[in-house]
């Protein structure tokens, strides 16, 4: 496969020509537009039966949940519980994934009729987990059984103590196991464990969450309980939906499936009544719900009041049917959201500039920013902004009485779980997967920190692995860009990690109108391009530093995504600039 490529302000374009000889023939053969062809190729989309299943995304795709190890376990000690009528503890953890999680279960366990309550701890006393003062007050209230969701999968001793004050525990998690799993557990139901043998590894929280209400449903209607009237559980897929978007697994498989009927819920008018005003506050009632919405609209507003502490006004938010109540807290989230929006803004531009002034990005090859004063329930978020404007990993960090709370992001090339690991000496505690982590680590220890996560980097990658790359997923004409065109990517929908939204590349266009640059401190480009008498309407997020690109040049080679835009009858095409460059910066050529 050949390869061109160019370095633009901000990436590394990258286009491989696809090794089918000839991909029109293909395009013909399935009746597509070649640009999709070419896109779904690359993607190892081209068996006919592969493309219908993509396509149409059969509820009948989901596995049964008993191909997960200790499943059967979890459902029968479930269903033993709810007929001896013994007291159940829903224990999540406080971000999205979490709370839709214990939500799901809360509800369905309560439709089946057993006696359920919940407990979400506060992230700033308590922190993430199972902990023992939460126990012992779980137990003290009557509880004899506790379903983790979304956590547990390392919590050794908290579930020890729990079996200790007589208290059951079933573990669902999909967090990376430590090399033992908790002793004494009724049941460890994550598909992230070495001796599972199930196929899709996958799944976020609230997506084990649900394959354990599909085995709950199998074993209660087995031992007779729904006497025929089985419960539809197609109604939580809109809670799955929330927290698996919001979690950013792969939408594959069958997270693409969950994902595809969930959003046509939310979608709805008849979806539950609290997203129902959530949807409003956020702006998009009424409108056709996407991955977009729910990543940037509903989810944020959802994690702002764990992040700030709590998470009970969301969690109610999600299981009330009562619309005054529901009127109200999504007023409630709105405002937290707002309130968490201005103090990240703020911790953001801080970190910005003291790297700047420190030239910490030209040091280190990994950024540890720490400080006493910033929040810790926005720095994940602080620490995502520096990868995304340094294209380095960054762990962020604030200190209470000598101790330091910690969240990590990273970049594609550098395992974040791994290289934690060779520090696991000074930390504390530490948790996460390959993209975002979670620590803890004494005060003495933080400039260690700083200099074993730089050499970690170091060791690991090249100079090629700290620029960013953009994809290009084909070369267009503006004929490609059409109705056409539109009916297919909306049926490559919904778009996020591991199903990406196409990008694709037109070369010599030409400015049209001058460009102008609108929003929030004129961060965003708007510009009209022309080609063979074809006129764009173009719009570049978070573009303001391409100023001297746009006026100082007349012809572009772009990089965009095509989206409809408009309302009702006015509905156009947009499209969304990823990158733009002069039209005569030479590319590369190289064979691979």
């Amino acid at each position: 496969m050949s390869e061109i490529s160019y370095k633009s302000l901000r990436y590394k374009w990258i286009y491989r020509k696809p090794e089918c000889s000839d991909i029109s023939e293909l395009a013909d053969e399935l009746g597509m537009p070649v640009c999709i062809t070419e896109a779904l190729y690359k993607r190892e989309l081209f068996n006919a039966d592969v493309l219908d299943a993509y396509f149409k995304t059969p509820l009948k795709g989901i596995s049964s949940p008993f191909l997960i190890k200790d499943m059967e376990k979890a459902a029968a000690a479930i269903a033993e519980s709810i007929k001896n009528n013994t007291k159940i503890c829903i224990y999540g953890d406080y971000d999205v994934d979490g709370v839709t999680s214990v939500a799901l279960m809360f509800l369905f366990l309560k439709e089946v009729g057993a006696d359920v309550t919940y407990y979400i701890p506060n992230r700033l006393q308590e922190g993430y987990g199972l902990n023992k003062t939460a126990i012992k007050d779980i137990a003290e209230a009557g509880s004899r059984l506790i379903i983790t969701v979304d956590c547990g999968i390392n919590a050794m001793e908290e579930v020890q103590y729990a079996v200790s004050m007589g208290v059951e525990v079933i573990i669902t998690d999909h967090h990376q196991p430590s090399e033992s799993i908790p002793e004494g557990a009724a049941a460890v139901v994550n598909p992230m464990r070495e001796d599972d043998t199930s196929a899709f590894k996958g799944l976020s929280g609230v997506g084990v969450a649900f394959k354990l209400v599909m085995a709950l449903r199998y074993k209660l209607n087995e031992s007779g309980r729904f006497k025929g009237k089985i419960p539809n559980i197609k109604k939580y897929l809109d809670l799955v939906t929330l927290g698996t978007i919001a979690d950013v697994v792969p939408l594959v498989g069958e997270n693409r499936i969950i994902v595809r009927h969930g959003l046509e819920i939310l979608s709805g008018k008849n979806c539950r009544p609290g997203l129902r005003e959530l949807k409003r506050v956020a702006g998009i009632d009424g409108q056709k719900v996407t991955t977009t919405h729910v990543g940037f609209g509903l989810a944020p507003r959802i994690n702002a009041v764990g992040r700030m502490g709590a998470s009970d006004k969301g969690l109610r938010l999600l299981i009330t049917n009562d619309r005054e109540q529901s009127l109200y807290l999504a007023e409630e989230l709105d405002k937290e959201n707002k309130s968490r929006q201005d103090i990240e803004r703020h911790i953001i531009e801080e970190s910005f500039k003291r790297v700047e002034k420190n030239k910490l990005h030209e040091k280190y090859k990994g950024l540890v920013l720490y400080s006493e004063e910033w929040h810790q329930g926005v720095i994940g978020i602080v620490a995502s902004r520096l990868v995304e404007k340094y294209n380095l990993p960054a762990i962020v960090l604030t200190f209470e009485d000598g101790v330091g709370k910690g969240s990590g992001r990273s970049i594609p090339s550098f395992d974040l779980y791994k290289g934690l690991e060779q520090m696991q000496d000074i930390l504390l505690s530490f948790g996460g997967h390959k993209y975002a982590a979670g620590l803890r680590i004494e005060e003495q220890h933080i400039t260690s920190l700083q200099k074993r996560f730089h050499k970690a980097v170091e060791d690991l990658l090249e100079p090629k692995d700290f620029v960013a790359e953009l994809k290009i997923d084909a070369l267009m004409e503006p004929s490609d860009v059409s109705s056409e065109l539109m009916k297919w990517l909306g049926r490559m929908e919904p778009y996020g990690a591991g199903n990406r939204e196409p990008v694709f590349c037109m070369r010599g266009v030409n400015k049209h109108q001058e460009p102008v640059f609108v929003g929030r401190e004129s961060m965003h480009l708007k510009i009209f391009l022309e080609k063979n008498g074809k006129v764009f309407d173009c719009i570049g997020y978070n573009m303001k530093a391409y100023k001297d690109v746009v006026y100082g040049n007349e012809s572009f080679d772009i990089v965009f995504s095509p989206a409809a835009t408009g309302y009702y009858h006015g509905r156009y095409t947009q499209l969304v600039l990823k990158d733009i460059k002069p039209a005569d910066g030479e590319w590369e050529t190289e064979k691979e």
